[in-house]
């Protein structure tokens, strides 16, 4: 089998299944694929696929394994050659999305990972969904071009390097999970390509969403600060950590917060220190060249 498409979900309802639907409707696919749905909440309904070529596998876990987990779940369990995840909220714009960003990793054996343009349902691209710190030469791009990370609203992996690699940190559970993934991928000697041409709606449900408010900016600071003391070398870790703090502190105005961020990552910091390993010079070098941000 050479494609696998993997969608975690957890109570996102109808709009579940707009997202397979567009996935059933894509083209210029090898046939047979397969579509693994992990049903973090296990009461999804679904409508299987008319064709009998492609596969629909459904896992519940027992417990809720969150973005990263359950991501984790779907590439063990893929069979295929290419990985194509998406959004349990997001559906392709075009029926031949997903094979155009295929042909990427086809066609170079150092393209890792390829990516397309988040939309709304309007058709207006996300900017905080580019998968770049300078949104303006993102979206000024016309042909394709060299990103430091990704996004999971429609993307394609390499099977082989994604397992190789461990896939995606797992206590991250939500945010961060894919940027720590993307420099691994990168650090590893492989590229993460960004064209313009492919694209997904992503209708943003809030549907089963409960990492919001202070949960929301105490969960996004911790995993930058994760991130940042596992790979980045000196001295991005301390400036991720005072930055990432104060702007959870001033975005949710709770002055508690700075307390529950630095007492959560003390208590881990046996764990983070022997998790750390910062890439290597090369990769710095390389994510600079292509305007990468590193301080924060």
């Amino acid at each position: 089998m050479k494609v696998s498409f993997i969608v975690v979900t957890y109570r996102r309802g109808k709009v579940l299944q707009v997202c397979l639907d567009s996935i059933y409707a894509q083209s210029g696919l090898s046939l047979p694929y397969e579509i693994i749905i992990i049903d973090n909440g296990g009461d999804a309904e679904i409508v299987p696929p008319s064709n009998p070529q492609i596969q629909l596998r459904i896992e519940r876990p027992e417990q809720n394994l969150w973005a990263a987990g359950g991501r984790n779940l779907g590439i063990q369990l893929a069979q295929g050659e290419f990985l194509v995840l998406l959004d349990d909220d997001a559906a392709w714009h075009a029926d031949t999305d997903a094979a155009q960003l295929i042909s990427h990793l086809e066609k170079d054996a150092k393209c890792g990972c390829a990516a397309g343009i988040s939309l709304t349902p309007d058709g207006v691209p996300i900017p905080v969904e580019l998968p770049h710190p300078n949104k303006a030469y993102v979206l000024s791009a016309k042909t394709p071009i060299e990103v430091p990370y990704c996004f999971v609203t429609g993307i394609v992996f390499r099977a082989d390097i994604v397992k190789r690699l461990g896939g995606y940190p797992t206590r991250f559970g939500i945010y961060m999970e894919e940027i720590d993934l993307s420099l691994r991928l990168i650090d590893a000697g492989y590229r993460i390509v960004y064209d313009p041409a492919i694209a997904t709606y992503h209708y943003k449900s809030n549907a089963g969403r409960s990492v919001v408010g202070d949960k929301y900016w105490k969960a996004s600071a911790i995993n930058k600060s994760r991130f940042a003391w596992r790979l980045l070398p000196q001295p991005y870790p301390f400036t991720t950590l005072f930055i990432w703090t104060m702007a959870a502190v001033i975005k949710s105005r709770n002055p508690m917060l700075l307390w529950d961020i630095w007492k959560s990552l003390w208590t881990e910091r046996a764990l983070i220190r022997r998790e750390r390993k910062p890439v290597r010079p090369e990769t710095i070098r390389y994510l600079k060249s292509i305007g990468a941000r590193l301080w924060y």
